[in-house]
């Protein structure tokens, strides 16, 4: 079996609004350290403990087909979003697009089929609310709430928060995507401990702002892939039960060693998939393989922000997408 190492997201999608506000805005006295974003606080904290978010959106490009498995795409389709409710560019990625499709179909069925759901007309959008930067922009330039969200050129804007995955496009439901990534006999693997070391040590700033007295959470840090990850971990405590999944916190193995620094890793699952199934079934001690998304801790970052700019670790979470 060829193993494929999950890496970045692919240049060719759609482009849909959400409706979160997502504001990045530059500091001068801060370092430039590559990706800055900044984010309603009052989002943030309807977030905190969620594994879901749901807004109306519309479609802006639409990518001509499903991602496939290699050596640097993951099967995704991907459907960035516009809105009135978010000021920066914001996507969806679809899991499985190239291979939950009817027998017989295309590459573009999904791709055909948000066409059809969201041509001409605003819908509600589901998935897993992430922050992840990922995909900033160039250079200095910064991506602000203050400016109009601009026409995207392509189907892959500059962008640092998404919904991913998608379980939700109008009346298109992708909850059963939710799985481990594979089409036929090609299994996508995503990294492991010895990446997981050099994630874990990143630093975020993090700094409460006010603009024209609303309250912002800044984050400025630097450019992060890594977005998917194979990995083996120890439950600490038994899973807490969330309003749209259940959260655990995870030892992470590297044979029977804890990876230094992986202590107590938090591990939302999305109610109605079968990761979250496997989750509910487990108890402190548990060991579990898994292929999972990351995306940063809200918690932890709320716990953090004031006034002052303060660095802390990199705050991280995996999105879980298959257990075992």
């Amino acid at each position: 079996m060829k193993l494929w190492r999950a890496g970045r997201s692919s240049a060719r999608w759609h482009a849909i609004p959400f409706l979160v506000f997502v504001t990045v805005l530059r500091a001068g006295a801060w370092p430039a350290l590559g990706a800055e974003l900044q984010l309603r606080e009052t989002l943030l904290q309807a977030q905190r403990d969620r594994v879901t978010a749901t807004v109306t959106a519309v479609v802006d490009h639409i990518g001509d087909r499903a991602h496939p498995i290699n050596d640097t795409d993951d099967c995704d389709l991907h459907v960035p979003l516009r809105s009135r409710d978010i000021n920066v560019p914001f996507i969806g990625e679809i899991k499985n697009a190239c291979s939950e499709i009817p027998a017989g179909a295309s590459q573009a069925h999904w791709s055909d089929r948000v066409y059809e759901e969201t041509h001409g007309r605003a819908v509600t959008v589901a998935g897993v609310f992430r922050i992840w930067l990922e995909h900033p922009p160039a250079g200095t330039a910064v991506q602000t709430e203050a400016d109009r969200v601009p026409w995207y050129a392509n189907s892959n804007p500059d962008h640092q928060v998404e919904l991913h995955p998608v379980t939700q496009i109008g009346a298109l439901d992708f909850l059963g995507h939710v799985k481990r990534i594979r089409r036929g006999s090609q299994t996508f693997v995503g990294f492991g401990p010895p990446e997981l070391t050099t994630v874990i040590k990143k630093k975020l700033t993090v700094q409460r702002r006010q603009v024209e007295g609303v309250a912002f959470v800044r984050l400025v840090g630097t450019k992060t892939g890594n977005n998917h990850w194979d990995l083996r971990g120890r439950v600490v405590e038994t899973p807490e039960s969330l309003a749209d999944g259940t959260r655990m916190r995870l030892d992470i193995l590297q044979g029977d060693q804890v990876v230094p620094g992986a202590l107590g890793i938090p591990a939302v699952a999305i109610a109605g998939t079968a990761a979250h199934t496997a989750v509910q079934a487990l108890g402190a001690g548990d060991v579990v393989a898994f292929q999972a998304l990351i995306r940063m801790h809200l918690p932890t970052i709320l716990d953090h922000v004031s006034d002052t700019a303060t660095e802390i670790t990199l705050p991280v979470e995996f999105v879980l997408l298959a257990v075992e």
